[in-house]
């Protein structure tokens, strides 16, 4: 019920009218309905369990993660095998079983939406907890925003928007560590990369708008819709979780570290100027 709400079918003049807040609305609303549906969830211990049930490192890796153990480059090789594995598993009648309602909720309109997105939110979080990024699920039935914010730019990632890449780093960093579970959109608005960000997920939102648009054709024979979503599921989620996992590796050999940015002149000299403000002002005031 909730994907048939959040992921609605829409023309294509709808979504030229749509403004990038209101496309960045479309996906974080999507992202946060398909996440419901517990087929789409990955248990960060049970999937690590899993993919090193036979290291003995075991204990290690549960606690600080796949990259506390093993480099990078041998985290990428073992990526290929677990993007291959999950881009063949993945399939209409797998989905299906999954969504509330059973075969009828296909009917009603917006799962081959829930199952292209949904799939690859599966993927995107195999792959970053291979990668030793944090869990996103909480015990809440909803992702929180922050959760919301970090799945959007993995799909940022996967479907190629420029400048997510960087914004894994970011995030890893910033929310990660000094907003934690509490952020909220009020807060991530005040970040210097937001503006990155709402362009990321304006580009997220316009790739479900048209999803939505193009899978309406399918509906009409649903068994051909089926086999056509599965070719395309195929075809684009190979690449799309090769990308992800070169982004991860990059961030993990510090690609994203801020170390060695040079500043440009004009927004150095303004925020030495401001810096130089607050200085005299402070000064001001301890004289008083």
């Amino acid at each position: 019920m909730g994907i048939k709400h959040s992921v609605s079918y829409q023309s294509g003049e709808n979504m030229a009218k749509k403004t990038d807040e209101e496309l960045y609305d479309v996906a974080i609303n999507m992202i946060g309905s398909v996440a419901k549906l517990p087929v789409i969830r990955v248990d960060r211990e049970a999937f690590l369990r899993q993919q090193f049930a036979g290291s003995e490192y075991l204990d290690e890796i549960l606690e600080h993660g796949p990259q506390h153990v093993y480099t990078a480059e041998s985290l990428r090789r073992k990526a290929d095998g677990l993007i291959k594995k999950s881009t063949n598993q993945t399939t209409l009648a797998a989905f299906v079983a999954g969504i509330p309602g059973g075969p009828a909720a296909v009917a009603a309109g917006g799962a081959d939406v829930a199952q292209y997105f949904g799939f690859a939110i599966n993927l995107a979080q195999k792959i970053a907890y291979l990668f030793g990024e944090d869990d996103l699920f909480t015990d809440e039935s909803e992702l929180n925003e922050g959760a919301k914010v970090r799945v959007l730019v993995y799909l940022g990632v996967m479907l190629g928007a420029s400048g997510s890449a960087m914004l894994v780093g970011k995030l890893a960093r910033e929310v990660g560590k000094n907003m934690g579970k509490k952020i909220t959109q009020q807060a991530l608005t005040k970040t210097t990369w937001y503006p990155l960000l709402k362009k990321i997920g304006a580009m997220v939102g316009k790739r479900v708008v048209k999803e939505s648009v193009g899978k309406a054709v399918a509906k009409v024979v649903p068994v051909v819709g089926g086999a056509i979503s599965g070719a395309i599921t195929y075809a684009t989620f190979k690449p799309m979780g090769g990308r992800l996992a070169d982004v991860l590796v990059r961030n993990l050999n510090g690609e994203f570290d801020e170390t060695g940015m040079e500043l440009r002149p004009e927004f150095k000299k303004a925020n030495t100027a401001d810096a130089d403000t607050e200085v005299t002002i402070h000064a001001i005031e301890i004289d008083d």
